[in-house]
């Protein structure tokens, strides 16, 4: 870089002096023709003989080449001109041609005019005669000799630049190669170590400092490569132990996922995989029947034969798995099952699966007090029959884990389930006061089913729309019962307080995870299709299918059903009012398929026309 800088800064420094010296030489040759033209025009000046001058002019502009050459008398006049015409009117311009005119001695000027890439030097020469100036000579000469002299000289210093630097770079590499050639093979032993090769050989042999500090280094590396052989033991027991937690920590996220009432299974085979770098795993759960029920499975490889043929082998041997203890050896078809101590009371099944050369299966019982809950699975390539302490350590932890989860989730569920059954109670308990409501919600949660079944919906769904129906009016406990049971027309503030039973309900709800759906419905089961109903002023599209269904189910039923206040409305009523109010409070498809029900629950065909998945409801006469 220094010897570039130094070059173009000489190169530059030349270009000045030579564009200078060119220049200078330049205008000496203007100088001097301009002055053998007044010359050679100075006696044909004298008796205006305009003939011989124009001669004069054409000989000279042809001979050196000149882009023009004028001679003009001391008034202006155009004694003559030579050259391309385009000039003529670019040279006599007023504030050019004056200041020619008035020079007394030689003058340069530096035109430049449009169309023309270079400029022109015009040099005036005056034309004395005793003392008297008569006339005035002009010549112009292209600034192009000039560039193109200057290119020629730029190229000329910019090769013999280039020469120079190659010569001195090439001189320059050799010398650094000699120098730094040590340096390298030092560097490449570093990176070479750098890289794991700590067997790899020094070889400086030069007397210098680098000579020195390569024996030195050569020590170091003997020291270092002792040190990392003590370091890679010490990793492979730290590896370990960070496996254990981790697996530790998934497991304790496996047990804090049942807080969003969602089963652990997945992530407890997960973080067996994870925890003994097996290829493949599944879970099992031992059932009410005492049968193996897979819950869960994963495989590195996506879809995995071998997670088929271990879980039959699995349960070919169920029987033997749930024995307690595990203690005994056999021997069943093709696979062989070997029990290996887990922890203190506890041991694991490993068996060699011969139908998969190579692999094994690892099981693993989910214990609680003496009973078993399931089995973790684990297949992996076959080593020497049993899991290393440090896998054996985290799996203890994990079927611990594992089937407190297990346990916990089944309390959960039935602290949910005793939530809901005196949630229920409390419901039935409400409608037995009433007379007139006994049975309201049965009949409810028939005619949803009904529908539900005809509209073709999941069972889950309909097992939703059944429990929502059972408890949708539960909110009605925050009502009171002298509005409840009132026999005549409720008033506004009436009408008011038992508006806010479905988010009453809601409320009630709420504590059961489990019933998050129910909830919706049961919040919604006075909303219509217009968008007038309450407590959230719901429209159709904001509607779920069971909340539409719900809707017109608890519709019928009052229509069908005795109040103090009206008897039930006769079949072809209801039928009326269901089909005034479709599209505004009610939604059409789902009063369609109601009407199928309908139509011919009381037809005159009895109950042919019913559906063979339908139990029909019966219609309330007066």
């Amino acid at each position: 870089m220094l010897e570039c800088l130094i070059m173009v800064t000489t190169i530059l420094v030349v270009e000045k002096q030579m564009r200078e010296s060119i220049l200078t030489e330049f205008l000496k040759r203007g100088y001097a023709i301009g002055q053998n033209l007044a010359a050679l025009n100075a006696n044909y000046i004298a008796t205006f003989n305009y003939v011989s001058i124009e001669q004069a002019v054409a000989k000279v502009t042809e001979e050196n080449d000149l882009e023009y050459a004028a001679v003009q008398f001391f008034d202006g006049e155009v004694a003559a001109f030579g050259g391309a015409e385009v000039y003529k009117k670019l040279i006599f311009r007023e504030d050019v041609n004056t200041a020619a005119l008035s020079a007394a001695d030689e003058l340069v000027q530096y035109l430049r005019f449009e169309d023309f890439a270079d400029r022109i030097c015009d040099i005036t020469t005056p034309v004395y005669l005793k003392d008297k100036k008569w006339a005035t000579v002009r010549i112009g000469m292209s600034m192009k000799y000039i560039r193109d002299a200057v290119h020629k000289t730029r190229i000329t210093l910019l090769t013999l630049g280039a020469l120079i630097l190659l010569v001195s770079g090439v001189l320059s590499i050799f010398l650094a190669r000699r120098i730094s050639r040590p340096v390298g093979a030092l560097v490449k032993s570093v990176e070479a170590i750098t890289g794991g090769d700590y067997d790899c050989d020094i070889e400086i042999r030069s007397n210098d400092e680098i000579g020195f500090l390569g024996n030195r280094f050569s020590y170091m590396q003997k020291a270092l490569k002792e040190n990392i052989a003590l370091l890679k033991d010490s990793n492979s027991a730290l590896t370990l132990h960070n496996q254990r937690l981790q697996g530790l920590f998934i497991a304790s996220q496996a047990i804090n996922s049942l807080q969003d009432n969602q089963y652990p299974y997945q992530l407890i085979i997960d973080s067996a995989m994870e925890a003994t770098g097996s290829s493949a795993g599944f879970l099992t759960v031992v059932d009410d029947d005492r049968q193996l029920r897979t819950v869960a499975q994963k495989s590195r490889n996506g879809h995995d034969p071998i997670l088929h043929i271990a879980r039959a082998a699995l349960e070919e041997r169920q029987t033997l798995l749930l024995q307690d203890p595990f203690q005994s050896y056999t021997r069943v078809h093709s696979c062989s099952l070997n029990f290996e101590p887990l922890q203190e009371g506890l041991k694991y099944c490993s068996i060699d699966m011969d139908v998969i050369p190579g692999h094994e299966l690892i099981s693993v019982p989910l214990r609680q007090s003496d009973n078993v809950k399931g089995f973790i699975n684990l297949i992996r390539r076959k080593r020497s029959g049993k899991l290393s302490d440090s896998e054996r350590q985290i799996i203890s932890v994990l079927t611990s884990h594992a089937a407190i989860a297990l346990d916990n989730k089944k309390l959960f569920l039935e602290l949910d389930k005793a939530y809901f059954s005196s949630i229920r109670s409390l419901a039935k308990s409400l409608e037995l006061k009433d007379e007139y409501t006994y049975g309201h919600s049965e009949r409810v949660a028939r005619v949803c089913v009904d529908i539900g079944r005809t509209m073709a919906l999941e069972e889950k769904a309909l097992r939703v729309l059944q429990n929502a129906a059972l408890l949708h009016d539960i909110g009605k406990i925050g009502v009171i019962e002298t509005i409840l049971n009132k026999s005549g027309k409720l008033d506004e503030n009436e009408f008011r307080l038992i508006r806010k039973h479905p988010g009453f309900g809601d409320e009630i709800l709420k504590p059961t995870a489990s019933l998050r759906e129910e909830r919706a419905i049961v919040r919604h089961h006075h909303e219509r299709e217009d968008g007038r109903g309450y407590p959230d002023g719901l429209t159709g599209d904001q509607l779920t299918l069971s909340e539409k269904i719900i809707i017109v189910a608890d519709a019928f039923d009052a229509m069908n059903s005795r109040r103090p206040y009206r008897k039930p409305l006769t079949p072809e009523s209801i039928r009326q009012e269901l089909l005034r109010h479709r599209g505004t409070q009610f939604d059409s498809v789902v009063v369609g398929a109601f009407m199928e029900i309908f139509d011919a629950s009381i037809g005159d065909r009895g109950l042919e026309g019913v559906p063979d998945n339908v139990v029909p409801f019966r219609i309330c006469q007066t």
